[in-house]
């Protein structure tokens, strides 16, 4: 290990040469030592044995920069051919869209994957998404009133249509219907169904969506799933109650399919009602990924 001031003294002809002997050693061991040589040049190498690393002058002077580590091979630093990385290695990230052997870095592979799924999903067809996704949402509703004395199903003017993007896709329907007792009609009970099919009073034709059939009537106006407001000790009061219908059906068609919600007397007399006093009914149609 050697260091040195790198000026040659004047001096007889036995000191200049031990000085200069001196100089070369410094050299040749890469001004080597546990502290920093007390002279310094710009770019000058120093072997800091203390901590094991090769380190050199920065062009100001003024301080200095690791180069490598002392006994490893190739300094312990990446070879050009096949280098075998650790730690968290970093690379300047292309612009998107870049297409030549530049390194494609995380930050540019996460842009072209989020840009692509973002298009992808974007541009998705209907027959691309995947089973039980919503293609479609329609809303419709129904502001008045409509009565019926019959004992069989009529068609009400609530009605939705809805167009299936593939005859393997399914509707599932759902309904709102306002029903109302009212004593001057004799508080008819009233049944409510939906039917795929259309047609208004005893023009209703299509087949009935059976399982939706639901039951409201006042003389079970104290127990309907807490909807209704008839209070049975009042017999001469109105009585109005929501009821809700669901349906997941299957039309198996590529056309406009008509959806109706039906309505009937539960009992021989008096007169059904379904809307009344400014409450809205409503019908709500999605296509389903089938």
């Amino acid at each position: 290990m050697a260091q040195h001031d790198y000026d040659i003294a004047n001096g007889t002809g036995a000191a200049v040469r031990s000085d200069i002997n001196n100089v070369l050693d410094a050299v040749v061991s890469q001004n080597s030592g546990g502290s920093a040589p007390s002279t310094t040049f710009s770019y000058q190498q120093w072997a800091d044995t203390s901590a094991g690393l090769l380190k050199i002058r920065n062009g100001a002077n003024n301080a200095w920069v690791t180069v490598g580590t002392l006994d490893a091979a190739n300094l312990g630093l990446a070879t050009l051919a096949s280098p075998n990385l650790s730690g968290n290695p970093t690379a300047p990230t292309p612009a998107t869209g870049d297409n030549d052997t530049s390194i494609a870095t995380t930050a540019f592979v996460k842009a072209l994957v989020d840009s692509a799924v973002a298009t992808a999903v974007g541009n998705l067809t209907d027959s691309q998404m995947p089973a039980g996704s919503v293609l479609q949402v329609k809303n419709f509703h129904f502001d008045g009133i409509h009565d019926s004395s019959s004992t069989l199903n009529i068609g009400t003017p609530l009605v939705g249509t809805i167009t299936p993007s593939s005859s393997s896709n399914k509707i599932l329907i759902t309904c709102h219907v306002n029903c109302e007792t009212v004593p001057a009609f004799g508080n008819a009970p009233i049944y409510i169904s939906c039917y795929r099919g259309a047609g208004l009073n005893a023009n209703l034709s299509g087949t009935n969506l059976a399982p939706v059939n639901v039951d409201w009537s006042s003389s079970i106006a104290d127990n309907v799933r807490g909807f209704c407001t008839f209070d049975s000790d009042s017999p001469n009061d109105h009585a109005d109650g929501m009821v809700s219908l669901s349906h997941l059906d299957s039309p198996s068609s590529t056309s406009s399919v008509t959806y109706t919600v039906s309505m009937r007397n539960a009992s021989s007399s008096g007169i059904a009602r379904i809307g009344g006093r400014g409450a809205q009914s409503t019908m709500t149609l999605m296509e389903i990924k089938g």
